[in-house]
């Protein structure tokens, strides 16, 4: 056996929990930034843009990366949030109108049924946006739109992202105090499906690449 190999800091193993000790403070740091609330989209996006760099293997220090991303996609990264927050406010509001409001059976079931889809529609698009945010240079409405279309392209990869957060949320409800590591591990985990993803488009367009 070649213990060089083992302590060698270039094996594969320590690489691989030296970017799982990055996925912890990443996590904490995400937390951090998104108590404010209205942050919660910068602090996604600049998670996501250390992640994906992970993924590419050209992840630098979590400290000054995190904050570096943060402060440059703050306001974009705000609107975005803001703009979910109101359109997932908006279905959940419909949702409740849906199972409370007193209307005949059938048209209950239809409605239940659209808001449903649109839900999934909504919720598959969401996880597109910051990751989009983190690697491209888009105005808003652009990476509304790509998200929609990279969601919708590429069900396989947006359904499995999906049940890796709901794992992670499923986790989280019985370690609460885990919360902000298990997001940073889906993150993580995402990160190297949206990868794949995201090379496919980068061919078409890379001059819309984010470099930083």
């Amino acid at each position: 056996m070649n213990l060089n190999g083992i302590f060698n800091p270039e094996n594969k193993f320590w690489s691989f929990m030296e970017k799982i000790t990055d996925v912890f403070f990443l996590g904490i740091l995400w937390f951090a930034a998104s108590l404010p609330v209205f942050t919660m989209g910068a602090a996604t996006t600049s998670l996501y843009q250390f992640t994906l760099k992970q993924a590419d293997n050209e992840e630098g220090y979590v400290w000054r990366s995190f904050w570096k991303a943060f402060r440059k996609n703050f306001l974009p990264a705000t609107i975005l949030w803001l703009i979910l927050l109101a359109v997932g406010g908006f279905l959940a509001v419909d949702l409740w109108a849906c199972m409370n409001i007193s209307v005949p059976r059938p048209v209950r079931t239809l409605c239940l049924g659209v808001l449903l889809c649109l839900a999934l529609v909504y919720a598959l698009t969401a996880l597109y946006v910051f990751p989009i945010l983190s690697r491209f240079h888009l105005p808003v409405k652009k990476i509304l739109t790509n998200s929609f279309i990279m969601a919708m392209g590429n069900l396989y990869v947006s359904v499995t992202v999906l049940v890796i957060y709901v794992i992670f949320g499923a986790l989280t409800y019985y370690i609460t105090i885990l919360f902000p590591i298990f997001m940073a591990l889906a993150a993580f985990v995402s990160s190297y499906l949206f990868r794949s993803v995201f090379a496919r488009y980068q061919d078409e367009a890379p001059e819309n690449a984010d470099e930083v």
